[in-house]
């Protein structure tokens, strides 16, 4: 492929249009190209802390929430996760504020660019390196890196770190890591390293874990036995080999996501107190899971795209439904390739009043004839997020819920044509 000369001066978007120009002609699921790169980036040593997080379900809020609790206790905190809703720059934040000025990005784009040799990289192991060159730079306490899928191949995993977690261990991207619970953890445990310690939120551990782990002589941390946290009036409590911290404010997050970012937290051993646990956890905040885009009518985001996911979402909308008197749910859903379909959308069949469906802007997208077959006969079909969402804004009633799930790519184009067509009404919007 022709080299093209860009520079630190060259358009933002188009680097990016360039990098996606880039990928291997066929998959490559080693870590060989990109570790290359990496020593010739030499950033494979990066001095800070460093947490790098893994699972089925959870990544985001679970990384968010040790960002937040270290920022809130004092340390500086470079977060990287994926994939992003809107822009790029979500992907990269430092102490808890994204990188807006572009500069900053196409000068490492220019580092990397001339320093690959010709060596291909995805688009993900572009931006991964993008990030790893910004941290490296900045000298931070602490960094934490979000697994892009599985663990062993991501290229999140070229770097080592001191502490290892798993959210859960669910049946998703099957064609990429395996067909059963046991070679998927497997591949997630693949960021394991030897005599560092390893969070786990997953209650029922394969076999694959417990052989890896005593292989490498870590020191695990599982749920149910080194640790646990319930809930008890209106507040919940963690438990763990320390001690404990209880009455902790209830967020809008997940609150297994949020204990388990606890637990990592208090692992690592640095400095804190309950004060600052307490405000940390009532400032996060994860786009695109279980967010208020809009409010009149009441609109609801949710990236759920599998089936542990969309079993957690059933629970938390019954709970909002209890206190919507009368109210129905109307669902929108866009997916994407490969995805177990059936039993993503079985989960809410007991909650949605009705389901509309619809094509993704992505040449990933499920076509609608494959959504039909999975979808209750009264199932409206559309051409569009925005159309779906049109229709449904002038039908429902104030004591409605209109979902939008089953992608990131259906929250973003959601997100975008709220913002786009009623924020200049001075229609509440939360962010």
């Amino acid at each position: 492929m022709k080299r093209i000369k860009y520079d630190r001066n060259t358009p933002f978007k188009l680097w990016l249009s360039y990098i996606n120009t880039i990928y291997p002609p066929s998959v490559d699921f080693s870590l060989e190209r990109v570790i290359y790169v990496a020593k010739k980036l030499d950033v494979l040593n990066i001095p800070s802390f460093i947490f790098t997080v893994t699972g089925t379900n959870g990544k985001g809020s679970t990384c968010i929430t040790i960002e937040q609790l270290f920022l809130h206790s004092g340390y500086t905190v470079g977060l990287y996760t994926s994939p992003h809703l809107i822009n790029y720059y979500e992907r990269i934040r430092i102490n808890g504020k994204y990188i807006t000025n572009y500069i900053i990005y196409t000068t490492m784009f220019e580092k990397i660019e001339l320093l690959r040799n010709n060596v291909i990289l995805t688009n993900f192991e572009f931006i991964t390196l993008t990030a790893l060159l910004i941290f490296q730079e900045l000298n931070l306490d602490v960094i934490i890196l979000e697994v892009g899928i599985g663990g062993r191949l991501d290229p999140t995993n070229i770097i080592n770190p001191n502490i290892a977690v798993i959210t859960n261990i669910n049946m998703d991207h099957i064609h990429i890591l395996g067909k059963n619970r046991n070679d998927i953890a497997l591949e997630k445990a693949g960021i394991f390293r030897k005599n560092i310690s390893v969070i786990i939120g997953e209650d029922k551990i394969p076999n694959s874990i417990y052989k890896l782990a005593y292989y490498l002589k870590n020191d695990l941390y599982r749920i149910r036995y080194e640790w646990f946290w319930y809930i008890t009036n209106n507040c919940w409590n963690l438990y763990d080999t320390k001690g404990n911290i209880c009455n902790l404010p209830i967020s809008n997050v997940f609150v297994p996501n949020v204990a388990l970012g606890l637990e990592a937290f208090r692992i690592s051993n640095f400095y804190y107190n309950k004060k600052n646990i307490v405000k940390a956890i009532e400032k996060i905040f994860i786009p695109g899971r279980l967010q208020t885009i809009l409010y009149h009518p009441y609109i609801i985001v949710d990236v759920a795209h599998n089936p542990h996911a969309t079993l957690v979402l059933y629970k938390r909308l019954k709970n909002i439904l209890s206190k919507r008197e009368n109210g129905n749910i109307y669902a929108i859903i866009g997916m994407i390739l490969n995805k177990d379909i059936k039993n993503t959308v079985f989960n809410l069949f007991g909650i949605i009043h009705q389901w509309y469906y619809t094509s993704l802007k992505s040449d990933n997208s499920v076509h609608t004839d494959v959504l039909k077959k999975y979808l209750p006969h009264n199932s409206v079909c559309c051409s569009s997020i925005d159309i779906a969402l049109d229709i449904l804004i002038h039908k429902v009633s104030d004591k409605d819920i209109i979902l939008v799930f089953g992608s990131f790519i259906a929250v973003s184009e959601a997100v975008v044509y709220i913002r786009t067509k009623y924020i200049f009404n001075n229609i509440l919007i939360k962010n």
